[in-house]
């Protein structure tokens, strides 16, 4: 009996141990070099054969004068799925689609005392027979001596984002690529312990122009009831996909005492036609002293069910007399 009991008390030790491995254990300025440069992003509709003007403001903030030389880039989707532009920061490498370098006229150094401001006026003209769809770069300022060279490294400039609309025969195309409960940056279905729990949203864009999406995602526990619910992409102003990309979207939950089976569902919007995506998804949340607690339960069960074996097989014995 002391034998069994020993290796029962290493095996539920053991189970212990497995589980214990198991568990988890808007818009500013901007200045970089000595500049501040606004607003820091800029969207616009402009018709084919039509031009736009934007002003923008440049500071020198520094007590040195200064000349501020302004550079204009296309910028593509960055792969990693943030959303962040990827510059493309060679004077000479257009986009690959439609390029908003060809829209942009010629632009002069700005001479700029301590501490002077000046206003920049960017023209933007779209030819008359200029793709529809989206056209999308930045107006970056570096100093002057920077700006012999052609690959100055973004980290070393501050500048204005442009996204533009050309509108005609456009394409809005977003398909939901995944939508899933996450923790500490690992997706799934099972999860041990509550904790950081957050829902991942991956949208691709299809069509060719960006768009905003929105929506309202629901938490509901196994009954029904629901426990936590938010606005999909509520920044002022909305984040964008950008065509030919998938966006990320990560949204921390606030509860962090999930226990049991729980279902995300949401509906999301984009596009100027309202078009809708709905997804849905479940995720189990169950903390380690479940499985402790189903082990003793198991262990007390083994225990007792000997203990009943030994006690009929002694009576049996006992039972059973020698002939004299």
């Amino acid at each position: 009996m002391k034998r069994f009991i020993a290796a029962a008390g290493a095996l539920l030790l053991s189970v212990g141990t497995i589980f214990s491995v198991l568990a988890p254990v808007g818009a500013q300025q901007g200045s970089f070099n000595g500049y501040l440069v606004s607003p820091v992003r800029s969207e616009l509709t402009i018709e084919q054969g039509k031009s736009e003007i934007v002003r923008l403001t440049v500071e020198n903030a520094t007590n040195s004068p200064t000349v501020a030389k302004p550079i204009v880039n296309d910028f593509e989707p960055s792969k990693d799925e943030s959303g962040q532009p990827k510059i493309l920061l060679d004077n000479n490498v257009l986009a690959g689609g439609n390029s908003f370098k060809s829209l942009v006229g010629s632009l002069q150094s700005i001479p700029l005392g301590p501490k002077e401001k000046k206003e920049v006026a960017v023209t933007i003209s779209v030819p008359g027979n200029a793709n529809v769809g989206g056209y999308y770069g930045a107006v970056r300022f570096v100093s002057e001596q920077q700006g012999t060279d052609k690959n100055v490294a973004l980290s070393a400039s501050v500048g204005t984002i442009f996204l533009i609309r050309v509108p005609g025969n456009l394409t809005e195309k977003l398909d939901l690529v995944e939508f899933t409960a996450a923790k500490n940056n690992s997706n799934g279905r099972f999860f041990i312990n509550s904790g950081s729990m957050t829902v991942v949203t991956r949208l691709k864009n299809s069509g060719n122009i960006h768009v905003k999406p929105y929506g309202r995602v629901n938490v509901t526990d196994r009954s029904g009831k629901l426990v936590e619910s938010y606005e999909f992409n509520s920044t002022d102003p909305r984040a964008n996909v950008l065509p030919n990309s998938t966006r990320k979207f990560e949204d921390k939950l606030k509860n962090q005492n999930w226990l049991g089976k729980y279902t995300v569902s949401a509906n999301f919007g984009y596009g100027s036609g309202g078009s809708l995506i709905t997804a849905s998804t479940t995720f189990w949340v169950v903390p380690t002293w479940v499985f402790i607690l189903m082990g003793l339960i198991l262990l007390a069960l083994i225990i007792g069910g000997y203990l009943l074996y030994r006690k009929f097989t002694n009576k049996s014995h006992r039972s059973v007399r020698p002939r004299r």
